[in-house]
């Protein structure tokens, strides 16, 4: 390919890895840099236009900087300057070159490893992949760039820019997903780690230092939201898996799984079910969300699940729309319950203290007219549970200037004072339940 200059835009970790290796495996190569960070010293650093005016100029820069400073660069490279991206994401920047870089000579790819891999294999690049996606070189360049890599030990994989995408969001960005996850739950290695750990923890630390990478191949590959949806939706049936009823349930036992807390109106409602309908021998498993409860119904972990769906005063429950969606399940019963909403607060405290008040979104719906007229000062949070809120201000979890909306039962289980009471916006206040069953 006749190249004898090659510039850098960008020094950052990839940026220096790749000065490093040009020194390395294209000794005879004359490099210039770019860095915002470093003044041109004419040795290692260089202008813009002395950069972007050598014979390839590679584009080491973050994915949301990638369009800014393309236009920056083409003007300056000469007319047979060859543009070389190697961003994570490819469909984003590829566009980027067919409309930017049009009738110019490019090359798409991305190297699948990082400063952290090379660091980790001591310099040893057999096996490392590098992916092409598109360019404009010719094919006898195309092949002498090929061949020289594979030279160097890399092993050089071919396919299309949305193929790329796709895969990098099942693969590149579930790694850094996962391990974003870990490393901001504290998780470290320990003396007596297993194999098995020691793995993740190396998955965790080559990505450790790419929060900016995360975020931008999220906001770039667009397949990325997808992969996060369904981590959720597989993350909330494994958390299902591992729910227990409170008491382990005796043979023949009708194990019930609820949309709450202890002291929760979904208890209220699972007890109510069971009276009606002469239920004496069941447990409860306390699974707070609805989704849980659908997906412990649909993992077999418990036989019936009770959630709310409608209120006469609220409208709509829209979590449970949401996970209705998704799972398959047989309605067995749809009844009502009446709801009577309180004003909880810790204690002691009294009214001028609260700055603010918490519960479920349906309980802070029913409560509309109340908190507008009562409490038009205070701070409105939703919270994932009515008494969960309260057990968490009981529990010191939630600050003493906290009022919650629960029921009186959940006032009594948590030792938690009623600041006032039947606090719904209408006197008769129905919630419409559903006790549902599994399709098997």
């Amino acid at each position: 390919m006749g190249i004898k200059t090659v510039g850098i835009v960008g020094h950052g970790s990839f940026g220096a890895l790749a000065c490093t290796l040009f020194e390395r495996f294209a000794p005879g190569v004359v490099v210039r840099v770019f860095s915002q960070e470093h003044k041109p010293d004419n040795t290692k650093f260089f202008s813009l236009a002395d950069t972007a005016a050598c014979d390839a100029v590679v584009l080491a820069v973050p994915i949301h900087a990638f369009e800014e400073v393309l236009a920056k660069v083409i003007p300056l490279a000469g007319k047979d300057t060859v543009i070389v991206d190697i961003a994570t994401v490819k469909v984003h920047t590829v566009g980027l070159l067919k409309k930017l870089a049009k009738g110019r000579r490019y090359i798409a790819a991305h190297p699948m490893w990082g400063p952290e891999s090379y660091e980790k294999r001591s310099g040893d690049v057999k096996g490392f992949r590098i992916v092409m996606t598109d360019g404009t070189l010719s094919a006898e360049e195309y092949a002498a760039l090929t061949k020289f890599l594979q030279w160097c030990g890399f092993d050089v994989v071919e396919m299309t820019a949305d193929s790329h995408d796709k895969q990098i969001a099942e693969t590149l960005f579930l790694t850094h997903l996962i391990g974003q996850t870990v490393m901001e739950g504290g998780f470290r290695r320990t003396d007596i780690d297993t194999v098995s750990f020691g793995y993740l923890m190396d998955a965790v630390e080559s990505v450790r230092r790419d929060e900016k990478l995360f975020r931008d191949v999220f906001r770039y590959n667009p397949y990325c939201k997808d992969v996060l949806a369904r981590f959720k939706k597989a993350e909330e049936k494994v958390r299902g898996l591992l729910q227990k009823p409170v008491d382990a349930p005796q043979k023949g036992s009708l194990r019930i799984g609820i949309s709450g807390a202890e002291g929760s109106f979904s208890e209220e409602a699972a007890r109510n079910y069971a009276e009606n309908n002469k239920v004496k021998d069941f447990s409860l498993a306390y699974l707070i969300s609805v989704e849980n409860v659908l997906s412990s119904l649909e993992a077999g972990a418990i036989d019936l699940g009770i959630f709310p769906i409608e209120n006469s005063t609220g409208g709509v429950v829209t979590e449970t729309v949401h996970a209705m969606a998704k799972h398959n399940f047989d309605i067995k019963k749809i009844f009502d319950i009446d709801i009577h909403q309180n004003l909880l607060v810790r204690e002691g405290a009294n009214m001028g203290e609260i700055i603010t008040i918490t519960s479920h979104e349906q309980a802070l719906k029913q409560c509309r007219e109340y908190l507008k007229s009562k409490w038009p000062k205070a701070k409105i949070e939703e919270y994932e549970d009515t008494a969960k809120a309260a057990e968490d201000l009981a529990a010191g979890k939630l600050p003493r200037t906290t009022a919650v909306i629960a029921s009186a039962a959940a006032a009594k289980l948590y030792k938690l004072k009623i600041l006032e009471k039947s606090i719904q916006d209408l006197k008769t206040n129905y919630t419409t339940f559903l006790a549902a069953s599994s399709l098997r």
